[in-house]
């Protein structure tokens, strides 16, 4: 893996920017705003064909408020397991007394760092950097991270500073790619830290804590996981911050990028339209879906009978889905959850033979045959596999573009009760065989002719 670095400075001098150019993805959310990043953010980054894993912090200030003094925690536990630290600041305006301060906090920490002098590109900076070098480090660097200004320089001196070992075979792991959803202040980031068994994102009762999506891969069970932590996901009419307008895209790319969704609800709400919109559109995107009550632990049985009542009448076109109650404070059923969640996505990518496949849809019309088109009554020939991750089954025959929506859906309730595929979203495509001779001419030869007048004449 190589060592491991923070990135770490005041807040807004641009540590997020240099983690997307050294990473080379914009995996962090970048905005001319203080305070923007607040859990560690880590990346692969490879120099040269040696690796390095890098943190991206949130910025070290002195505000007493309870939030920035969560921050601070996170920061400090990310300067206390790293190998090392690029320490960034701002040449756009004066030193400032934090920079001085956090570079006395990284020298005591006895562990090697580089000074990365950044927004030197413009002549008022090229004024104040001189100021920057009485710091005393003795790796010191005028950067652009914006501009990509002498980041070549940087990246030479980070080998130089810290060895690391060229990778000569790289490991393929394959991860299933979990993401965890909810409206703001559900408990995702506490479930998130549950499962890590680590206090990994910021946990606060203030709704949008969470505003990046943040990534950690785990072991479970002798699966591989990638778990991401996303944004609370609030009504297009509440949001007005552009910073919120970012964490949502973020927690959309989650959606479609992941394997399957942990959907988590309040246990203290009822469950609201937004919702049930975030879950019809994860289901639209066919991933397999979980849906955790959390926060159980403050509900009677009258509670739990009530809001299962309520979640039965609006899922209703949604009945296959899996319900667990769960406790993400006190690390209750969130196992139960990702094992439930983990058996979807197989079972989702499961191959099937049309063989047994068109028996299956063959037996539905059987018990239940399609409403008469006309004269005619639709007729499935036989299926077979399109895809899967969701399963998308090709049903071919004909008259089928006459079957109505309520029909296919007992054809889709039927083949998941058949095949054991409760909980996984599922495609039905219809194929109607058209007829070869549709538009082709009948010419008769002249004995039809022939023929054709006997008959008339009698």
């Amino acid at each position: 893996m190589g060592p491991l670095l923070a990135i770490v400075g005041r807040p807004n001098v641009g540590k997020s920017s240099l983690f997307n150019v050294l990473v080379g993805e914009n995996s962090a959310l970048i905005a001319d705003l203080p305070g923007l990043t607040r859990d560690r953010h880590y990346g692969n980054c490879e120099i040269k064909d040696c690796p390095y894993l890098l943190v991206d912090t949130g910025g070290i200030t002195e505000s007493e408020l309870k939030f920035d003094k969560l921050i601070l925690e996170e920061t400090k536990k990310a300067i206390s397991e790293s190998d090392g630290f690029i320490f960034l600041t701002d040449a756009s305006s004066n030193i400032h007394h934090l920079d001085l301060k956090i570079n006395e906090m990284l020298r005591k920490s006895g562990k090697d760092y580089i000074l990365a002098i950044n927004k030197s590109e413009t002549k008022k900076s090229r004024n104040n950097t001189s100021e920057f070098y009485t710091l005393g480090v003795k790796n010191s660097f005028e950067i652009s991270a914006k501009n990509g200004l002498r980041i070549k320089s940087l990246k030479e001196a980070i080998i130089k500073v810290f060895p690391s070992e060229p990778i000569q075979e790289r490991e393929i792991i394959d991860f299933l790619k979990i993401g965890i959803l909810g409206k703001p202040n559900a408990g995702k980031s506490t479930f998130f830290n549950a499962l890590l068994k680590d206090d990994r994102s910021i946990v606060s009762s203030i709704p949008g804590t969470t505003r990046d999506a943040i990534s950690e891969t785990i072991k479970f069970k002798g699966n591989d996981i990638m778990l991401t932590d996303t944004a609370g996901l609030r009504r297009k009419s509440k949001i007005s911050d552009e910073v919120e307008k970012f964490s949502i895209q973020k927690a959309i790319q989650s959606l479609r990028i992941s394997d399957g969704i942990i959907y988590l609800i309040d246990g203290k709400e009822s469950i609201s339209d937004q919702d049930l919109h975030l879950i019809s559109l994860t289901i639209s995107s066919g991933k397999p879906i979980v849906i955790g009550i959390n926060k159980s632990e403050l509900l009677d049985s009258y509670d739990k009978i009530n809001l299962r009542r309520n979640l039965n009448r609006k899922l209703a076109f949604a009945k296959h889905l899996e319900i667990k109650y769960i406790s993400a404070k006190k690390g209750s059923g969130t196992s139960s959850m990702i094992s439930a969640l983990i058996k979807l996505i197989k079972k989702g990518n499961t191959q099937y033979d049309s063989n047994t496949l068109s028996e299956v849809f063959l037996n539905a019309c059987a018990e239940n045959p399609p409403p008469l088109s006309g004269r005619f009554r639709p007729k499935i020939k036989y299926v077979n596999l399109g895809a899967s991750s969701p399963p998308t089954f090709i049903i071919h025959g004909n008259k089928l573009d006459s079957i109505s929506k309520q029909y296919l859906k007992y054809l889709e309730n039927y083949a998941r009760r058949a095949l054991k595929l409760k909980g996984v979203p599922m495609k039905l495509i219809l194929k109607v065989n058209e007829n070869p001779f549709k538009n082709k001419k009948n010419i008769l030869t002249d004995r039809q002719i022939e023929k054709r007048k006997r008959i008339r004449k009698r």
